[in-house]
């Protein structure tokens, strides 16, 4: 971590690397029960990288005059970026899950462009197709980089494409049919377990969601010590 800032601090990040910047959006995961107890318990980590970050910028901006100390600023504001994508800056709970949004879409592939999506993709809440929608006792709002929303819409709509199609389908076939209310599905054994396959072809958000947040816990875990934020 340590290191990791005092590279960027001592110039800007290589040309080479590209991070997309154009707002944030804000994104509602629903969690398993204790997920925000174990959230909360880095806190003080959050609290720590901060402190030390900022401590390294100003220590860095020694020397400079007020022009030159600006330019660092600036180009530090844009770094900051980078080295949360990366998870060697968790100094917020926006940032853990960024990391982990991040790694998540490259353990499925899906970091690189998508088509465009259509108007019925776009819609930012509500439940998707073959979705349960439930058994998510807890729930975290954060805010993460517009680009990584767009990615995750996009390539949920369109890997999804075969299993949303057939499943519209079913429905057509079973129009009376209640599949995720267990006491009354009305329909029989074979339809329900065909139903049950058909929605394991669809990507869900709230999974892509619950994925990233599962990842920067474990980019904590696997990188850093939580008890003093060093790795």
């Amino acid at each position: 971590m340590t290191d990791s800032l005092r590279i960027v601090l001592s110039g800007s990040i290589p040309a080479s690397v590209s991070v997309p910047v154009s707002g944030v959006h804000q994104v509602t995961v629903h969690l398993a029960f204790g997920t925000r107890n174990e959230l909360d318990s880095l806190k003080p980590l959050f609290k720590e990288q901060h402190a030390r970050a900022r401590e390294q910028l100003v220590a860095s901006l020694t020397g400079m005059t007020s022009r030159q100390a600006a330019a660092r600023r600036g180009r530090w504001n844009k770094d900051k970026a980078d080295l949360r994508w990366r998870g060697q800056l968790l100094d917020s709970l926006d940032a853990l899950v960024t990391a982990g949004l991040c790694k998540t879409l490259e353990e499925r592939g899906w970091n690189h462009p998508w088509n465009l999506l259509p108007g019925p993709a776009i819609a930012p809440a509500g439940r998707t197709c073959g979705s349960p929608g439930s058994g998510w006792p807890e729930e975290i709002s954060v805010w993460l980089p517009a680009d990584l929303v767009h990615t995750v819409r996009a390539a949920c709509w369109h890997t999804s494409k075969e299993g949303r199609d057939a499943l519209e389908k079913w429905h057509q076939r079973y129009p009376k049919a209640r599949p995720n209310q267990p006491l009354r599905t009305r329909c029989d054994a074979d339809a329900l377990a065909e139903y049950r396959e058909l929605c394991a072809k669809i990507n869900h958000r709230g999974d892509v969601w619950r994925d990233a947040v599962a990842s920067g816990i474990g980019i904590v875990r696997t990188t850093l010590d939580p008890a003093t934020g060093t790795g």
